[in-house]
């Protein structure tokens, strides 16, 4: 058996092992730790009070394009900003973004040394990306070149021209040197107030739509509703009219140069959709736009100048079906504009006459509702009004579709016709004459509206939903609550 003596001489030499080995992994840690963590000295390359500067420009590496920004004095003393840039063209430019670009590129501060007699070329700064030249207001011009990015995305190498000292100065440099005029240009596409529109016009290729018609600008809600009047009369729906408040209201996000190529890739040649906006004192605004590309529409104005690319969310509508971007209703009048309503067909006639007040219902203590002379103001124990539900039906007869031309034979009666008579005795008349076994045209004042609607907004027996009735089985129940109903109350049959 070895002595304790012989073991306990192995195991101290391998404690001191171990500890050497402990040791070398923290030298040489800390080793690694400080050559990551080197420091720079800062240095302020330049710095040019913006009073002092009348432009700023940047030459691109390519020679293709130099951007440029003026600045001025008005007389009123404001400042204001010109972009002048070899690719200027006849859009808006934003005075933020061209203010953005001057008092960005006025400064090189707090830049970090790197070399005070660098290889340029191993910075990319004999051949620079960018060129940014400041002209002062007293003549004189003071030039900084911008290389390469830092490897590890700290930033971007840059130097004076004609020195051989480079620095590392922010991403926001070589960023804001990258720009164009493109992105100077003013990302709200209409600089109009809604409340200044008079008509609008809208086109589609896809399915030959063309509708037309005046705004009406509501001010309590800071919209406009279209009527439209060709090819037909009717009023626009809320999302066609959150279409257009979005296009009076539109931010672009970004802008591409009309050329040929672009034109064809972004759909713009022959343009599948168009809005045209009238303004007040003449101004208007014919956007021509795409079907919806990764995302987004991209348009034009008027025909000319750059490709603007806009949100589909904002724009998407005009891909919907016609019906989504007109009224529901064939007409639709709130119940205190009418004074009565006559109805006549195959089925009998009756008039229905409503005293209601301004902004008031029919099932209000302090409204008055006649079916030929006899008090209609009947309910169910729910307190569902029955000649409520019977003027529902009749001004809220739903469009079936569109039909540019109606096959009405002179010798045809109307199936239905509807006379609404306003609180100045003027008249209506809206006739309903048969289409198909489930459909009938829509003539008002003797000329067809464009529209049909299906048998259902006439004659369907809604049973116990008193808000899924046609007219003449509203009407067959408002008769037998009247007749039947006891204090007021009738309830319609279970079965029914």
């Amino acid at each position: 058996m070895k002595s304790a003596k012989n073991l306990l001489i192995p195991s101290i030499v391998m404690i001191i092992l171990a500890i050497g080995v402990g040791v070398f992994f923290v030298i040489d840690k800390s080793i690694k730790a400080r050559t990551v963590e080197t420091t720079y000295n800062l240095v302020d390359l330049l710095y040019i009070s913006p009073v002092d500067i009348a432009s700023v420009s940047v030459a691109h590496r390519d020679g293709k394009i130099n951007v440029k920004v003026d600045r001025t004095i008005k007389a009123d003393g404001s400042v204001l900003y010109v972009y002048s840039g070899s690719d200027k063209g006849n859009e808006k430019y934003s005075q933020a973004d061209m203010e953005a670009f001057l008092t960005t590129m006025n400064s090189f501060v707090s830049c970090a040394s790197i070399s005070e007699n660098a290889n340029l070329s191993e910075y990319g700064l004999d051949n620079p990306a960018y060129t940014v030249t400041i002209s002062k207001t007293d003549g004189t011009q003071k030039v900084i070149l911008i290389g390469d990015k830092a490897t590890d995305g700290s930033g971007c190498y840059v130097c004076a021209a004609g020195s051989t000292s480079v620095y590392l100065a922010g991403d926001d440099k070589i960023f804001m040197a990258s720009m164009t005029g493109n992105d100077f240009i003013d990302d709200r596409l209409i600089d109009v107030e809604i409340k200044e529109l008079e008509t609008v016009a809208f086109s589609r290729k896809k399915d030959s739509i063309s509708v037309s018609g005046s705004a009406v600008y509501d001010e309590s809600s800071d919209m406009c509703s279209i009527k439209f009047n060709k090819p037909f009369e009717i009023s626009s729906s809320a999302y066609f009219d959150k279409l257009i408040k979005n296009i009076c209201e539109l931010s672009v996000a970004g802008y591409e140069d009309a050329t040929n190529g672009n034109l064809s890739k972004f759909g713009l040649a022959i343009p599948p959709h168009q809005i045209t906006l009238g303004f007040k004192e003449g101004k208007t605004y014919t956007l021509d736009l795409s079907t919806a590309i990764d995302g987004y529409y991209y348009g034009r104005i008027n025909g000319s100048g750059k490709i603007f690319k806009a949100d589909a969310s904002k724009i998407e509508i005009i891909e919907s079906p016609l019906l989504s971007l007109i009224s529901d209703y064939i007409f639709h009048n709130p119940c205190d504009e009418i004074d009565s309503v006559e109805v006549s067909g195959i089925k009998g006639k009756f008039t229905l006459k409503v005293d209601v007040k301004k902004q008031q219902a029919i099932s209000d203590r302090d409204s008055n509702v006649f079916l030929d002379g006899r008090n209609a103001k009947v309910t169910n124990a729910s307190g569902r009004n029955y000649a409520a539900m019977l003027y529902e039906t009749i001004f809220g007869i739903n469009i079936g579709g569109v039909e540019e031309h109606a096959n009405i034979p002179e010798s045809a009666v109307a199936d239905t016709s509807i006379k609404v008579y306003d609180h100045n005795h003027s008249a209506v008349v809206y006739d309903f004459f048969r289409r198909s076994d489930e459909t009938f045209y829509v003539v008002k004042n003797g000329e067809y509206t464009g529209f049909y609607v299906f048998k259902r907004e006439l004659y369907n027996d809604g049973g116990q939903d008193t808000y899924n009735y046609g007219i003449w089985p509203a009407y067959e129940i408002l008769t037998k609550a009247i007749t039947d109903g006891i204090n007021g109350i009738y309830e319609i049959p279970d079965g029914k």
